[in-house]
């Protein structure tokens, strides 16, 4: 015997006024009032990227910084924000300050919502991103988009996108809006463990972790001698440095073109950095997307150096051993850090002293 998906009239009213509360959520929200904007750091789980790390570097401290990294999951595992504190410090002859914001998986939408937060709650001196390498496919919003994209939340920065984009924005927006209302009621940073926030947050457990599960080799970390100048391409000219496509979609260069409204906005210096991913073993040149200065309409310097001189003094062998997936691993993360601080340093010194 079948049941009927709908009982009674008084039943379909009820279903339909459900449906609708929920779809309309996100709105509803927004004129009622949303929760303060740093509960959405508070509500994204740990284990999907340091949520509650970015909260508190955006929203609790409030001292300024002389470099902010931002990115996903391939910077933190690809820079060691301590040694470029460290070694920038011996430069200025002070404290120096470097912090950095992110989660997982790629995203320019993911990567413009970090550093407008920040920008608007704490001032950089230079701005470091990361963008997106071939691992980002499709063109759509961020897979975490409904953990942190809030009706009302940044209205004009979606103006310019197309109708099914922002459909699908807001589909993310209706996806998360219980989430934003349970996390109010019930606040995860009061079940935050700082231990562990640091530990996953910043994702150390894959430190001393072998390729692709194998067993972990200790490697030497130390970095060929590099030219600085080899690392930075300031205007299309290096020829170290290539940018021969896929391009992204029409989603992604938005959100790519706000980015560099934000740098004007704030009037912040900005650099890219490219962090070496496995599949660039052998590579004698910077594998770029597109040339980001151009599509972002801001000037600023490229910095990286290609994997085959990276790895120059390492035999072919050996390289997986630095890597646990496409990001470092620890061996990884310390020789690629140590190799390309001297051009970030400089970067600094041209654009902000």
């Amino acid at each position: 015997m079948m049941f009927p998906a709908v009982w009674s009239n008084r039943h379909a009213v009820g279903l339909i006024s459900v449906l609708g509360i929920l779809l309309s959520l996100p709105v509803l929200l927004s004129l009622i009032g949303l929760p303060p904007r740093e509960m959405v750091y508070s509500g994204i789980r740990i284990e999907t990227g340091p949520g509650p790390h970015d909260e508190r570097d955006i929203f609790v401290d409030k001292e300024p910084v002389d470099i902010l990294f931002v990115g996903s999951s391939l910077m933190v595992r690809g820079v060691d924000m301590d040694y470029v504190q460290s070694e920038l410090s011996k430069k200025l002859g002070r404290p120096a300050r470097v912090r950095f914001v992110a989660l997982k998986w790629q995203g320019l939408d993911m990567q413009y919502m970090l550093m407008r937060d920040f920008l608007e709650h704490r001032k950089a001196s230079l701005v470091v991103m990361v963008m997106p390498s071939l691992a980002l496919v499709g063109d759509s919003p961020h897979i975490q988009a409904y953990r942190w994209m809030r009706w009302g939340d940044f209205p004009r920065s979606t103006a310019g996108l197309p109708f099914s984009s922002r459909v699908s924005i807001y589909g993310a927006e209706v996806l998360g809006a219980p989430r934003v209302v349970l996390n109010y009621l019930r606040s995860n940073r009061h079940i935050h463990d700082p231990e562990v926030v640091e530990e996953l947050g910043t994702q150390h457990e894959y430190g001393a972790v072998g390729y692709f599960g194998s067993q972990f080799v200790p490697e030497p970390r130390t970095p060929p001698a590099i030219p600085v100048e080899n690392m930075i391409d300031q205007s299309k000219s290096n020829p170290a440095f290539v940018y021969d496509g896929p391009a992204l979609g029409p989603y992604h260069l938005h959100w790519a073109k706000e980015i560099g409204n934000l740098t004007k906005q704030y009037g912040v210096p900005f650099a890219m950095l490219h962090i070496p991913e496995d599949t660039e073993q052998g590579r004698t040149t910077v594998p770029e997307r597109m040339y980001w200065p151009e599509v972002m309409g801001v000037q600023a310097p490229m910095v990286g150096v290609p994997a085959a001189t990276l790895f120059s003094h390492v035999p072919p062998q050996e390289i997986d051993n630095y890597f646990y997936d496409q990001h470092f691993n620890d061996n990884g993360k310390e020789m690629f850090t140590r190799a390309v601080t001297p051009a970030i340093l400089e970067v600094y010194d041209k654009h902000v002293r």
